[in-house]
């Protein structure tokens, strides 16, 4: 026999089993056996029309375990004819209907071209469904659309924050602060005097800080509670005391995949038997022993302190430093030329003493006044003059608000 059924009530199946399929004749209708490349009845060759088709229950269908059918079901996938267009066993070197060689490889289709920039859009397959249609688009579409709408969406908020407003005044201020390097009198303890000072008097004793002293003890009573034998406490508690255990049944299944030569691989697929245990819990009866305790009275001795002033020796003394002198402004508002204080009005340098020397720091302010048309009002403050500059009175410009505060004018 070439044959022999799938053994039923077996403890321990094969894991992986070959069994054969049918192919129907498209001349005469006759069912055919996976093992013949031509039809039993008529006599023409099997063609690339006549699927093979799975036995009505395959579980039930014998295993093939003929040595010969074992070699057509493991060979592979067939072999169509280019001439013929019947099918061949993977193992044969030529067809058998017709007698051509075996193709040496069907060559691959080229891969389409990818589609031209922009055209993502025409990508779009059209599918009538029922009646209906229905799109299927790109997700590169998508994707554009959703920029977009980002890119409407920020310049919306871009345009809500920004607003158009007439200079109506303007103001500036410019500052040159002088420095002098002087002699300067002092006062302080000894850690306070710098290394460089100079003309050092001793002025008397003053307060320098407080200092505790101890001012004998005093009695402290407080209470304590102190352990005073044991009491018998009974309580319940839930102790392990075992395993509940089940087993999941175990189900098996066989699932054949067609071979594409008139064969299919049957492997049996199998779940469950698994056994899980939980842990079983009982309420046992128990006792312990609780310490007991009480409250005693109970007094201790601790120190007592005062609060004392402490003094140290008061000195003056001279040190050379530099410190702000004066202050020089030069202003203007609405039209006018912008100027810095004038060499004659800042003085640098005159009238020093032995010793003594200047040196200038400048500062600048600049604040623009914007009104709009519907009696909105905004100060904006250039950071350079260059900046400044750039606001006569009366022009208009687009000024960009955060919170309500102008960012920055567009250029």
């Amino acid at each position: 026999m070439l044959l022999s059924s799938w053994p039923q009530g077996l403890e321990e199946r094969v894991s992986e089993r070959q069994i054969e399929m049918f192919w129907r004749c498209s001349s005469c209708k006759h069912r055919n056996l996976g093992r013949h490349q031509t039809c039993q009845s008529c006599g023409n060759a099997k063609d690339g029309s006549e699927q093979y088709e799975m036995p009505e229950n395959p579980e039930a269908a014998a295993t093939v375990t003929d040595e010969a059918l074992l070699r057509m079901a493991t060979a592979g996938p067939n072999w169509r004819c280019a001439w013929c267009d019947s099918d061949q066993r993977a193992y044969d070197g030529k067809c058998k209907s017709c007698g051509a060689s075996l193709p040496a490889g069907k060559a691959l289709p080229p891969p389409a071209p990818p589609p031209p920039p922009g055209s993502t859009a025409l990508g779009c397959l059209i599918m009538l469904i029922v009646g209906g249609v229905v799109s299927v688009c790109s997700v590169g579409v998508v994707r554009n659309v959703r920029e977009a709408e980002e890119a409407a969406s920020l310049r919306t908020v871009y345009e809500l924050q920004s607003v158009s407003l007439r200079v109506e005044a303007v103001s500036w201020e410019h500052t040159v602060m002088v420095e002098r390097y002087q002699s300067l009198a002092q006062e302080g303890f000894a850690e306070q005097r710098p290394a460089g000072a100079f003309d050092v008097r001793a002025m008397g004793k003053r307060h320098h800080h407080h200092e505790k002293v101890q001012d004998g003890y005093e009695t402290v009573y407080f209470t304590e509670k102190v352990r005073d034998g044991y009491d018998t406490e009974k309580y319940t508690a839930r102790e392990s005391c075992g395993e509940d255990c089940t087993t999941t049944p175990r189900r098996c299944r066989q699932k054949c995949t067609s071979n594409n030569n008139g064969f299919a691989t049957c492997k049996e697929e199998c779940s469950g038997g698994d056994r899980r245990c939980s842990t079983r819990y009982c309420t046992v009866k128990k006792t312990r022993q609780v310490p007991r305790y009480v409250n005693v009275k109970r007094s201790r001795r601790e120190p007592r302190y005062r609060q004392e002033s402490r003094t140290a020796e008061w000195y003056s003394w001279k040190v050379w430093d530099w410190r702000l002198d004066r202050r020089v402004k030069a202003e203007g508002i609405a039209t006018g030329e912008l100027r810095w204080p004038t060499e004659g009005e800042v003085a640098l340098g005159r009238k020093l003493g032995a010793g003594e020397k200047e040196r200038k720091s400048t500062q600048a302010r600049y604040s623009v006044f914007f009104a709009g048309d519907r009696g909105q009002t905004v100060t904006y403050e250039p950071r350079t003059e260059s900046e400044f500059l750039r606001f006569p009175l009366g022009t208009t410009h687009t000024l960009r608000l955060e919170q309500g505060r102008p960012v920055a004018p567009a250029p």
